[in-house]
């Protein structure tokens, strides 16, 4: 009688320390997965903008997407974080984020024309419009009074890219890549930046 408590405790014994260990090693596996993309993330912010042209001409940016949960974003982009809070939206429920910026220089040369407002007032007029921009402007005297415009679209995809290491084959994941492209070609982007957020 006595062998069979000291086999069950010993029994309990060991699975509770199978379970235990399978806890553990959960754990520790959460952690090292967390390390690892926040180590990825890192480098990724470090990284460069990859520009190239389409066939049609049109200019494309290219990075790596990131995958971060809410407090790694929050620790490795606090501003970003801000942001979003500022938007009136809890982080804890963001699917995902993206930042892109970009600048336009547009190169014109406009003609003055003379014209005369109330009958009385000599104005100087001028006006462009390249699809994208649209100004307008008066000189009266000394003063200039401008009506600006500008209008794009700025196109972005969320695509899985190349595997991490090609030679594992399926068994390596593929890296979340982004391409954003803006209509106007004279816009150049200078940084985007995706974030998906995890649970």
């Amino acid at each position: 009688m006595m062998n069979l408590k000291v086999i069950f405790f010993l029994g309990a014994g060991l699975i509770l320390s199978v379970v235990l260990s399978l806890f553990l090693f959960h754990g520790w596996k959460e952690t090292h997965r967390s390390y690892k993309r926040v180590l990825l993330a890192n480098e990724s912010l470090q990284e460069e903008l990859i520009q190239f042209r389409t066939e049609n001409g049109q200019l494309v940016a290219q990075n790596r997407a990131l995958e971060l949960k809410s407090n790694e974003l929050t620790a490795l982009l606090p501003q970003m974080a801000s942001e979003i809070k500022q938007l009136g939206v809890k982080l804890s429920r963001t699917e995902s984020v993206t930042t892109t910026g970009f600048e336009v220089k547009t190169p014109a040369t406009v003609l003055l024309r003379d014209s005369i407002i109330f009958d009385t007032v000599p104005v100087k007029l001028f006006s462009y419009d390249d699809g994208f921009f649209d100004i307008e402007g008066t000189a009266i005297g000394d003063q200039q009074q401008l009506k600006l415009a500008y209008r794009d679209t700025l196109v972005q995809v969320v695509y899985r890219g190349e595997r991490e290491r090609p030679w594992l084959w399926i068994f390596s994941p593929r890296k979340l890549m982004q391409r954003v492209s803006l209509k106007n070609p004279n816009a150049q982007i200078e940084y985007t930046q995706h974030i998906e957020i995890e649970d």
